[in-house]
């Protein structure tokens, strides 16, 4: 109590949105605070400025946030620091688990750490134990469970689903089929991060879309099977992309493998600094796109697409890097066209269509009216 009494007049204080500074309070009238800042003592009226009283550093570190005497924005934002400063990137809220992003390496999620929160071997925060609690209430409820994943790019939403998916497949009994339906649901990872994953300013490997994941297991806990659906994806950064940002991986990674691939070069792949669409940003760090697409391959064939739907497939990506190249132009009478060149004969060859069909499909365009259909 006497460590509590002794630091009862700390706070946090903001006069700007969401910046917050320490302060300790002097004076404390009904209409004004005298407040010591790092800039010297400073009296505002109440009405000026947002002010929170801060927790006694006793508790700043507290696992779950529920305990601390004062929860609100600017306390949470400094426990939050003060366990990122512990490499503690994990805190609860009761039920509620926020993830800070360590930008590193960390040895957080090994089959030890695995196996313990598993088994319910500790209370610590981290995302293996709420999703460990999921399937335990899945199984002794028998009811749906769900587990949310939200935030800010760059958060480490992939990485959490990544993490919330290994733990469920590698639940139950062990059984040659059940390996490999995990192993199928494992491997929706790096195709769906492939078509859906892009480079942004703030995240190398930024969901560009919404997925809704469904597990179903038996009564033994063991994986059945799953369903996975996409929306909102991002269709925009197929044709153009901000400084600095990339389109989507799948575009560069057959770009980088196409060097060493002939079955690419037959698809009139090239380097990705030829193409409009994969131009305005070549790189992300820590990013080895040709050995990324043998992993997409891999997964392609693991989940069911043979050697021929992965042609078309690939095709149909270079097909759309030659679209962007397309030169279109003004004819004598004022109307689109489209010039004859190298990339007018790779997207007839990889979509096997006619050059006046690519032609009429993108520079005509078809009214109907009163019954009547008519291209303009």
């Amino acid at each position: 109590m006497a460590l509590y009494s002794a630091e009862s007049n700390r706070g946090w204080v903001s006069f700007k949105d969401a910046e917050w500074s320490e302060c300790e309070v002097i004076e404390s009238t009904e209409t004004h605070f005298t407040l010591k800042l790092k800039g010297g003592v400073k009296t505002v009226a109440r009405t000026e400025c947002l002010f929170c009283y801060r927790n006694p550093s006793a508790v700043e570190a507290n696992a779950d946030f529920l305990t601390l005497p004062n929860l609100d924005e600017p306390n949470i934002l400094h426990s939050l620091r003060v366990r990122y400063w512990k490499e503690q990137v994990y805190s609860y809220t009761g039920p509620i688990l926020i993830a800070v992003n360590p930008w590193k390496r960390v040895d957080s999620y090994n089959s030890t750490i695995l196996e313990l929160h598993k088994s319910g071997g500790t209370k610590d925060p981290h995302i293996f134990g709420v999703a460990s609690k999921a399937l335990r209430e899945l199984m002794n409820s028998k009811k749906n469970q769900c587990v949310l994943i939200s935030g800010e790019s760059g958060s480490g939403k992939t990485e959490s689903t990544k993490y919330v998916l290994q733990v469920l497949t590698t639940s139950g009994e062990k059984t040659a089929s059940k390996n490999g339906v995990e192993q199928q649901v494992m491997s929706t990872n790096p195709v769906l991060e492939a078509f859906g994953n892009a480079k942004t300013v703030r995240n190398d490997n930024s969901s560009r879309f919404g997925k809704w994941i469904n597990v179903h297991f038996d009564r033994k806990s063991t994986v059945t099977g799953a369903e996975i659906k996409t929306y909102l994806l991002e269709k925009a950064r197929v044709v153009q992309q901000a400084n600095d940002e990339r389109n989507y991986h799948i575009f560069y990674q057959v770009c980088g493998a196409a060097a060493t691939q002939r079955s690419l070069q037959e698809l009139e792949v090239g380097e990705a600094r030829l193409f409009n669409y994969t131009s305005v940003c070549l790189e992300a760090k820590n990013t080895d796109d040709a050995k990324s697409f043998d992993e997409t391959k891999a997964a392609l064939h693991f989940i069911g697409f043979d050697a021929e739907s992965q042609t078309n497939l690939f095709a149909t990506i270079s097909a759309i890097l030659h679209l962007g190249n397309l030169a279109i132009v003004e004819d004598g009478e004022g109307h689109a066209a489209i010039t004859d060149d190298a990339h007018l004969k790779a997207v007839c060859k990889l979509l096997q269509l006619e050059a006046g069909a690519v032609r009429r499909g993108l520079c005509a365009r078809g009214i109907t009216a009163g019954g009547e259909a008519m291209g303009k």
